[in-house]
């Protein structure tokens, strides 16, 4: 069974706060580290579960979507990593022959306090994501997507948060809570040495659930329709970009509207959105 292991950084244990995952802070190599050891365990799990490949797409973008360390990587995996991946984005390693999703630190989505860190896509430019009036993150997308595809989302490990938001969506996955959420910024954590065994465990248990069609793929029906919402209103440069796009309207200014036929491409243009105001970027 061939496993699709997404990870995030904001939901890796021991990490509460944005220096945590920016490149800029004090930690950020010890904090690497940690995103690499977490994703670790889950291969570990997934293979003692019966898994027979293991793809890793990292998701957290910063430094071009290379974060891991690969030095410390479970040489048993291959890692999809780097900017301008063909498809939804961070999942271009999933497909139909994948068994099992798991979404390794991730994080609730953007409006849902006290989420640590809660955010959809881009916190600095999106305010909120909304997908046919309903806030949405980026598990959310992941489920959708898998779903199109026929593949369920097993498993989430992250803040208390992300885990009801995602087993709301799919009442059958697994979830591993690493630390309970007191604020955007702050929370209790189980030290990281913990908590990997758990993800082991969980993992373990994800496979072997998934290989006995415990799980089901979320039932989807597209064409989907967004509204994201800026923090800022749209500055020239992104209002003339989209006015070029197909699926894309200007609403007012802080809010744009986004079709898309597939979860594929309605990833990839909700994405598009976070640096759409560079002038004369219009490719997504």
């Amino acid at each position: 069974m061939k496993v699709f292991i997404s990870v995030d950084m904001e939901g890796i244990s021991g990490l509460v706060r944005w220096p945590d995952v920016s490149a800029a802070g004090i930690d950020f190599e010890l904090n690497r580290e940690l995103m690499t050891l977490d994703t670790n365990a889950a291969i570990e799990g997934a293979l003692r579960g019966g898994a027979t490949e293991v793809v890793v797409e990292e998701n957290h973008g910063v430094e071009d979507l290379c974060v891991l360390r690969m030095d410390k990587i479970d040489p048993r995996c291959s890692v999809i990593r780097g900017a301008g991946r063909p498809g939804a984005t961070t999942m271009a390693g999933l497909d139909a022959n994948t068994g099992v999703v798991m979404l390794i630190g991730h994080h609730g989505r953007a409006g849902s306090y006290p989420g640590i860190m809660a955010h959809t896509i881009s916190y600095g430019v999106f305010k909120l994501v909304q997908l046919a009036g309903e806030p949405i993150g980026e598990p959310d997308f992941f489920a959708i997507r898998a779903g199109e595809l026929g593949v369920p989302v097993g498993l989430v490990t992250g803040d208390q948060i992300v885990a009801e938001q995602v087993r709301a969506r799919c009442p059958w996955a697994d979830a591993v809570v690493v630390k309970q959420a007191f604020g955007r910024e702050s929370g209790q954590v189980i030290p990281p040495a913990r908590a990997r065994p758990m993800i082991q465990a969980a993992a373990e248990q994800t496979v072997r659930r998934a290989r006995s069609g415990a799980y089901q793929a979320l039932e989807t029906c597209g064409p989907y329709e967004f509204e994201v919402e800026l923090r800022q209103p749209a500055s020239k440069a992104m209002r003339h970009n989209v006015a070029q796009l197909e699926g894309f309207n200007l609403v007012d200014g802080c809010n744009i509207s986004v079709t898309a036929p597939d979860m594929d491409l309605g990833f990839r243009r909700v994405a598009y959105l976070g640096y759409a105001d560079t002038p004369g970027v219009i490719k997504h």
